[in-house]
Order: structure tokens, then sequence, then C-alpha cells
């Protein structure tokens, strides 16, 4: 009688607990994509298929490598470092000793300038290279705020530090002219530095930091 009887612990109750929905359970709700069970393309890497693979790789871009190489080779350029250099108080002469076609670039590049530096880069005044009207406007300015009891324009180490070393170009003897116009972002020109900004002040120190700036040009 004992023996025949299901167990109200193991058979009743145990039935009854695996039907119920279980309602505090986490357990997403089953499909195929939660069970990455998705048909899926899983290719048999052959050697015939991957041969085959790396020719068709190599036919497109290996010509298109050799005409960048080729264009690569065509660029002229110059660099020349003359910081570890004794260099005259006059100016160095350097030759081209190959023909660069027009257009022809310049640049420098500063090494070891510590640009990012908190209080280097905080020390500007956007609101005055802006607008005229916020000339005197120099509080984040400092310590190349004010001169001789007026403010600066522009203010700050951003403007004082202004990089001075001058070029000259020339061919056979004759002078050539640089062109500087159009060298700054648009979004500069038309947003962010005003045309009615004119230097005041500027460099009037006894100790400068860079070039000096017409004041007739804004």
């Amino acid at each position: 009688m004992s023996s025949s009887t299901p167990s109200s612990s193991a058979g009743g109750v145990g039935s009854a607990d695996s039907a119920a929905p279980r309602r505090n359970s986490k357990r997403p709700k089953y499909s195929k994509f939660t069970q990455q069970e998705l048909p899926a393309c899983k290719p048999i890497l052959t050697p015939r298929w991957v041969i085959s693979a790396f020719m068709l790789v190599s036919i497109v871009f290996v010509p298109i490598g050799l005409v960048s190489l080729f264009a690569s080779r065509d660029v002229v350029e110059i660099i020349d470092r003359y910081e570890t250099a004794c260099v005259p108080d006059g100016y160095k002469n350097d030759k081209v000793k190959k023909r660069m076609k027009k257009p022809i670039y310049v640049y420098y590049q500063l090494d070891n300038f510590y640009q990012n530096h908190r209080r280097y880069v905080k020390s500007r005044s956007d609101s005055q290279l802006k607008e005229n009207s916020s000339w005197d406007d120099v509080s984040s300015c400092k310590p190349e705020d004010m001169s001789n009891d007026q403010p600066i324009v522009p203010c700050g180490l951003i403007a004082w530090s202004l990089f001075n070393d001058t070029y000259s170009f020339s061919l056979n003897s004759q002078q050539l002219a640089v062109n500087k116009n159009g060298i700054s972002w648009k979004s500069d020109r038309d947003s962010k530095f005003g045309k009615d900004v004119f230097p005041k002040n500027f460099q009037n120190g006894t100790l400068k930091g860079g070039a000096t700036l017409n004041s007739s040009i804004p």
C-alpha cells in the first residue's frame, strides 16, 4: 500500500512545481536568436578557396599600390632641422636639387612645445578675439593680460608666444612671393575671429615672446 502510493513530496508537489510558471525567473524567453541556433554560414577553408581569395585581393589591390607608389615618388619634400646647427645671425641658404611642381607648400613644426599645459591653454580670451567691443576682456589671460596699465590685444600666453622665424624663397636670384591668403579654416574666419579686432599694446614689454603685429591689420 505504502509502496504504490506516490509520495506527496516527490510526486504530486514536484510535478505541480515543474508545470507551474516561474514568476521570479530571469531566464529569457526561448528563441533561436537568444540560443544562437540561427542558420549560419560556416565555410570550409580549403587550400583552393584560400588561394583563390588571396589571388582576387592581389589582382585588385596590387595595381592600386603601384600607382600610389609611383605617385609618392614624384613628391619632392625637403626637411631642414636647424635648431641644432650653428645658424649665423643673418640667414641660412638651402638649395632645392630637384624641380618642384606648383603648388609648393611650406610648413613649420615645433617639437617639445608643451602647448597642452593647463595654464597655457586657458591663457586666452575668445570674446576679445571675436568682437572689438570686448577688447578689454582680459580676465583669463594672466600673466599676459595688461601692459603699462592697458589691456593687451590679443592677450594671453598663446598670442604672446607667436612663432617669429621668417623665410624667403628665390629662383635664379629672383625673389618669390609666398601667398598667405586662404590658409586658415573658413569656420575660424567667419565665426571664431572677428574682422574688426586690431592689435593694441601687443609686445610692448621688455620681454618679447615672438614677433610683433601690425596694428593696422585685423
